[in-house]
């Protein structure tokens, strides 16, 4: 079954879009959570970098404020202990007892938790309090601190230490027990105060999670960036931390940035797909159909048009409208097309020409036959006569005239080689100037006796003219149209040989009186061996007229015949000289 172009390009099409669709849903539901997640993590390694300069200028906690507002990244510096380097906005100072120390100073991020962050605000000045720690080297880290009944305690360490739960990893660690008295509060006055990043209870919770491991029997400090992935209520998150050496110790930038933006809009776009899929394949539809048609349409017309070449028809054209590679083949078609019409049509005028030529073959051969075969017969019966000795005192009349019908003979054989020649298409006459109205006289004269002998008038109407051609061949035509015109005008009747020119051109004419020419013999009278039949002669070959019109269209000259008022006119054009 035949498919048509326009269905197949349908198909290619709608199946090139529908695997892109399809390739962009698969990529987009399998891959660009990937590759999401890369590009946080790069982006929040570069803003890593970037805090290192900001906080060298302004300070690790102005730092980390200006990047949480301005790109929503949490981001703080930890000393070797993992504790946040910078607290000036968040932190109780204790005077101890039994100390040298006049002041401690313990930052009140690291107690900020679901059972303490409420109590926080209830420490005052003036309060005892004992201070729960972890000892390494010369550092206390405090991890509980307490007032009376009440008390604030970072579990991330606590619960490492003692309880059910403890882990034999802190085992090793040394604790200590401090007392003393509050005498500086630094607390927002409001819990929606708490500046950044004390304010995020989870980012907090991480960076005392990895404080405590810091802390744990043979953990070392970290030598590359580590990355983690965190998940709290249904939300995930993308933590970073990079170690930093620092005056030969190993201090940290800890990053965190959520990624729940993406997880909402790529589960938002799941629940979108069926309908976006959906409306999506209407589109491919209806834009493979609109495509394909428009893709096919000069292909469509150039099968068209072709078809119609072949069976040889060459009226329309196709459009051009580009320049593309379809827009030149078009532009070839109808090139082709042309040549193919010009050929054509020149192969039919050869046809016509040669079908012409082979009748005129065969009218020629006729002629010819029909011309040869009265000389033939008349030479034959004259010398049958003498042979037989009939008729003794004519035998001069009969040797007179087996001559004249040898001389017509020869003349309509050289007459029969100079047709060919003409008409052979190689011979080409050397152009010249000459006096047309000399040529004339000359040949007036030389068919005087012709004239005298039927009682004809000649009317010469000359004026001296130079016009260009070959001398010789006009001398002929001359020759031709006076001879033709005195054998076809009666006896005591006129003949009138007349130039009229102009600047450019010089027309010669002959015109004799008598019967005028049926337009049916007008037609025929230039061919070979053609005569009026009602004033055919023996006296002539038949051959002067065509020879006359072969000459003249050598010289490229308009000629013609037209009756006149009188009788008829032969007449043709020649250029005179510049």
């Amino acid at each position: 079954m035949k498919k048509s172009i326009v269905f197949k390009w349908f198909m290619l099409t709608a199946l090139i879009f529908s695997t892109m669709f399809l390739f962009i849903g698969i990529a987009q539901n399998y891959f660009f959570e990937k590759y999401y997640i890369n590009e946080k993590s790069e982006t929040l390694q570069r803003y890593m970098n970037k805090y290192s300069d900001m906080a060298g200028k302004k300070g690790a906690e102005a730092a980390s404020v200006e990047l949480y507002k301005n790109n929503h990244i949490w981001i703080t510096k930890l000393d070797e202990y993992g504790r946040i380097s910078d607290a000036e906005s968040y932190y109780i100072d204790v005077k101890l007892k039994n100390e040298s120390q006049d002041i401690w100073r313990i930052p009140m991020y690291s107690f900020e938790g679901e059972f303490s962050s409420d109590v926080l605000s209830l420490l005052k000045v003036g309060d005892e309090v004992i201070i729960d720690t972890v000892n390494i080297a010369d550092e206390r880290i405090p991890y509980q601190i307490q007032t009376g009944s009440m008390g604030v305690v970072n579990l991330s360490i606590a619960n490492k230490l003692h309880g059910s739960h403890a882990d034999k990893a802190y085992s090793h660690l040394e604790t200590g027990l401090y007392r003393g008295t509050i005498t500086k509060t630094v607390f927002p006055e409001r819990t929606e105060y708490i500046p950044f990043p004390y304010q995020e209870r989870y980012f907090l919770e991480q960076v005392k999670v990895f404080q405590a491991g810091l802390l744990a029997d043979n953990r070392k400090p970290l030598q590359s960036t580590e990355e983690l992935s965190k998940e709290e209520n249904f939300s995930e998150y993308k933590v970073i931390i990079k170690p930093v050496i620092e005056e030969g110790v190993t201090r940290y930038i800890f990053a965190m940035t959520s990624l729940q933006p993406v997880d909402e809009a790529i589960a938002v776009i799941r629940q979108f797909y069926p309908y976006f899929f959906g409306f999506t394949l209407l589109c491919i539809v209806f834009l493979a159909f609109i495509f394909s048609k428009w893709l096919a349409k000069p292909l469509i017309s150039i099968n068209q048009i072709t078809g119609k070449i072949a069976k040889m028809d060459f009226t329309e054209k196709l459009p051009v409208g580009s320049e593309d590679e379809i827009g030149q083949l078009s532009r070839n078609i109808n090139y082709l097309s042309n040549q193919i019409e010009v050929y054509i049509n020149q192969l039919k005028q050869d046809l016509d020409k040669e079908k012409q030529l082979e009748n005129t073959r065969k009218e020629f051969i006729a002629g010819v036959s029909h011309e040869l075969k009265t000389p033939l017969a008349v030479m034959k019966s004259c010398l049958s006569i003498l042979k037989d000795g009939i008729a003794a005192e004519k035998r001069d009349h009969y040797f007179q005239a087996m001559e004249d019908e040898i001389q017509r003979t020869d003349l309509l054989v050289v007459n029969m080689l100079d047709l060919a020649k003409f008409e052979s298409g190689t011979y080409k006459p050397e152009m010249a100037p000459f006096e047309i109205d000399k040529v004339i006289t000359e040949v007036y004269k030389s068919l005087a006796e012709q004239i005298q002998v039927k009682s004809l008038s000649i009317s010469l109407r000359l004026s001296p003219q130079m016009v260009v051609g070959h001398k010789g061949l006009i001398s002929r035509v001359m020759t031709n149209f006076l001879s033709n015109a005195i054998q076809h005008t009666e006896s005591g009747h006129a003949i009138v040989i007349a130039v009229k020119s102009n600047e450019q051109t010089a027309e010669i004419s002959v015109e004799n009186q008598g019967n005028s020419i049926s337009e049916e013999d007008m037609k025929s009278i230039w061919n070979q061996f053609y005569r009026v039949e009602a004033r055919s002669s023996k006296s002539g070959t038949g051959l002067g007229l065509s020879i006359s019109k072969e000459i003249l269209e050598l010289h490229h000259a308009s000629y013609g015949v037209e009756n006149t008022k009188d009788g008829v006119r032969f007449f043709f054009i020649l250029p005179v000289q510049s």
